[in-house]
């Protein structure tokens, strides 16, 4: 694949709030080359790695650069080599349903990411620190926390869902936010699939994007929706 820059397209801001459903604080990005503007969103890299990935614009849909050798290969040799991730450049708070269509090449991984606050690297660019991974893959959908102390990060898998997904089928992968004086409740749905997950550790207010890692991934479009405030009586 040749290493190209994605096309910046400037976007007016009515597009914005594609439906009458969607209000101020919501975002929905259709990732078709002059559809979606790149530079709402920041380039984030893994602190576990020196590598920082970059996404490429393809027909319909945005992937992760990778090297240019067979799935296994790629699933079992590169899997430092191939992450990427895109975040969206402003903050939101409270609940929230974030969505996104993607699809993964052989066995994973593209996944929905949300981050507490970001960091900066030895490069002095954007990187992560303590954030949440919900990750679509062909045995199912795991939820991994990261953390982030003295330099150095670790994580557990914390929730997860057992069920089959097909590699080069577009899904949409959805994560809903809802938060309450015992903390957050995430409820994860995909195909007809839906779990929920517990965690007192998500602040109100976050960061949310989209990563490919571990094999070739696409993203279709990326969607932050927020409840709509009551009218007065």
């Amino acid at each position: 694949m040749k290493n190209q820059n994605m096309k910046r397209i400037m976007i007016p801001s009515a597009l914005f709030c594609l439906t009458a459903g969607l209000c101020a604080e919501d975002y929905h990005a259709v990732f078709t080359e002059g559809q979606w503007e790149p530079s709402h969103f920041l380039n984030v890299k893994s602190p576990r790695w020196d590598y920082r990935g970059i996404m490429l614009q393809g027909a319909g849909h945005i992937y992760n650069q990778t090297p240019e050798v067979s799935d296994e290969e790629l699933f079992r040799k590169y899997g430092s080599d191939v992450f990427a991730s895109l975040m969206l450049n402003r903050k939101f708070t409270g609940n929230a349903t974030i969505r996104s269509k993607m699809s993964f090449d052989h066995r994973m991984a593209p996944l929905i990411v949300i981050a507490p606050e970001l960091g900066k690297g030895k490069d002095g660019q954007h990187e992560f620190r303590e954030h949440f991974e919900i990750v679509l893959f062909d045995e199912g959908i795991n939820i991994w926390r990261y953390m982030y102390k003295d330099g150095k990060a670790s994580w557990y898998k914390a929730a997860w869902l057992n069920a089959k997904f097909e590699p080069k089928k577009v899904y949409e992968l959805e994560v809903q936010l809802r938060y309450t004086k015992f903390g957050c409740t995430m409820t994860v749905r995909c195909d007809g699939k839906e779990f929920g997950y517990s965690e007192a550790n998500l602040p109100r207010t976050w960061y949310a994007g989209i990563t490919a890692c571990e094999g070739r991934n696409r993203f279709y479009d990326f969607q932050v929706m927020q409840p709509k405030p009551k009218a007065r009586k």
